[in-house]
């Protein structure tokens, strides 16, 4: 054992460095470009809605806690059960609003065979017009130059 304290140089054999080898003044031969491939990836969001629910609050307030955390996507699906469609009348207005700025493509399932099918006309529709609408709203913003 040594009678130095942790992180104390020894004082009496210092260390010697040798100087560095000088080198060559030609640069390096220049490596080819590589290119990674970048693969195309399709973020997807899949929300389920066919539950038990007996006011439009809870069908409402499961959709935000479904795609609380979905920022951005390519695609999502929504599955509605009957129970949302009858207690929700408003719902393809819902849904739009939800993701007419994150996702490029909404596709709704409803149960087969049911008046439901319209729902997803009716968020069709609810999408264009708020595109449109933020669209309208962003060229009044920007400052022309």
């Amino acid at each position: 054992m040594t009678d130095r304290t942790p992180g104390q140089w020894p004082v009496d054999h210092p260390v010697h460095l040798d100087p560095a080898p000088a080198r060559d003044k030609q640069p390096l031969p220049a490596r080819p470009l590589t290119t990674v491939g970048i693969p195309e990836v399709r973020l997807v969001i899949t929300v389920d809605l066919t539950g038990p629910y007996d006011d439009s609050r809870e069908v409402t307030s499961d959709l935000h806690e479904q795609t609380r955390h979905a920022v951005d996507c390519h695609t999502v699906v929504i599955r509605l059960g009957a129970d949302a469609l009858r207690a929700a009348p408003g719902l393809g207005s819902a849904i739009a609003g939800r993701f007419f700025l994150s996702a490029r493509q909404v596709e709704i399932h409803v149960p087969a065979g049911t008046k439901w099918a319209y729902v997803a006309a009716e968020a069709q529709e609810y999408m264009r017009r708020y595109a449109a609408d933020h669209a309208q709203m962003l060229a009044k913003t920007r400052t022309t130059g």
